[in-house]
C-alpha cells in the first residue's frame, strides 16, 4: 500500500495451517480508527500447502503488508524473523485466529505514547458481546508488572513491546523441541532485564477461548512440559514461588475432580501436574 518507513507499529503475525482466520484478522485490521499509515503488518507464512496469495492480494492496497514466506516452521523462529524484519519501534504479536477492535491499535500506541517510560504493555483477551474475560481473569485496572504479579495479566498476543533486542527463544513454541513456553520466557527475560512491563485493560482483543479441558491429553502435556522447563530455565526463588503456588492450584483442582468424580477434569489435572513437574525436573 505505502512506501513510508515511519510506522508506528509493526504486527507480526506468524501463520500455518490457516486462511479463513488471516483473513478476519487482515479484516479487522482494515478497520482500525487510526490511519492505515501508523503500521504495517508483517506476515511470517510458513505453510507448504496452504496458499496464502489470494488474501494477501485482496488487502495489499488497503494495508502495509510484508509477506515472508519461510521454509522453516516454528512459532518463535517466525517471530524472530518478523522482529527483525520491523521497520516501526514497536512491535506486537496476534495470533493468525485472532481480531482486533477497532480501537485496538490506537489504543496500544496512546498507552504508550502517555507512558513513554514504558517498555511493553499487555493488553487483554476479552469478548465485547459477552463482555466476558477470555482464557483468564483479567485484572480490570492498569498494573506495574513485577516477577510477583505478572503470571496472571499477559499473553504474547496482547504484548505491545518496544524492546526489539527481546527475542524469543527458539527452542520453545509449536515447531519447537518444548512446543509452548516461549510467551512466558519472553516476559521472564523482560522481567530479569528490569524492563518496564505494564498491563492495560484499556487494550482489548479478541481470540477464541481456549479450554484446557476440552484439550488432548497430549496437548495438556506438551503445554505442561513448557510451562515448566521456563520456570527451570528462569529461576530464581520469587518465580519458584509462583511456579509452587501453580502446582498448588492444579492439585486442588485435581482434588475437586476427585470429589465430584469428574474422570476428565481429574486426567487433565493429572496430566497438566505431571507435565510441570517433569519440564521443571528435565525429566
Amino acid at each position: 500500500m505505502s512506501n513510508l518507513s515511519q510506522f508506528k507499529l509493526s504486527l507480526i503475525i506468524a501463520t500455518y495451517g490457516r486462511d479463513k482466520e488471516v483473513d478476519d484478522l487482515l479484516l479487522s485490521l482494515t478497520l482500525q480508527d487510526c490511519s492505515k499509515n501508523d503500521f504495517e503488518v508483517i506476515i511470517v507464512d510458513q505453510n507448504d500447502k496452504i496458499d496464502l496469495s489470494l488474501i494477501i492480494n485482496k488487502y495489499n492496497l488497503v494495508l502495509n503488508l510484508n509477506h515472508i514466506k519461510s521454509n522453516v516452521k516454528g512459532l518463535s523462529i517466525s517471530k524472530n524473523k518478523g522482529i527483525k524484519a520491523a521497520k516501526a519501534p514497536i512491535i506486537t504479536f496476534p495470533d493468525d485466529d485472532c481480531t482486533f477492535y477497532s480501537n485496538t491499535i490506537s489504543s496500544a500506541l496512546s498507552y504508550l505514547e502517555h507512558h513513554s517510560n514504558v517498555d511493553i504493555v499487555y493488553g487483554r483477551l476479552y469478548d465485547r458481546k459477552s463482555q466476558e474475560n477470555i482464557m483468564r481473569v483479567w485484572s480490570s485496572e492498569d498494573k506495574v508488572l513485577n516477577k510477583l504479579n505478572f503470571h496472571t495479566n499477559y499473553s504474547a498476543v496482547t504484548c505491545f513491546s518496544k524492546r526489539k533486542e527481546l527475542l524469543f527463544d527458539e527452542m520453545y513454541g509449536v515447531g519447537a523441541k518444548y512446543g509452548s513456553g516461549e510467551e512466558l520466557d519472553y516476559i521472564m527475560q523482560a522481567l530479569n532485564n528490569e524492563m518496564t512491563v505494564h498491563y492495560s485493560p484499556t487494550i482489548d482483543i479478541w481470540h477464541p477461548p481456549l479450554n484446557v479441558l476440552v484439550m488432548s491429553k497430549e496437548k495438556v502435556y506438551l503445554y505442561g512440559y513448557g510451562y515448566g522447563k521456563i520456570f527451570r530455565k528462569n529461576f530464581n526463588w520469587i518465580f519458584f514461588s509462583i511456579f509452587i503456588s501453580a502446582i498448588a492450584y492444579q492439585l486442588l483442582d485435581l482434588l475437586k475432580g476427585c470429589l465430584m468424580f469428574d474422570k476428565n477434569l481429574v486426567v487433565k489435572r493429572a496430566t497438566s501436574l505431571k507435565a510441570r513437574i517433569h519440564g521443571f525436573l528435565n525429566l
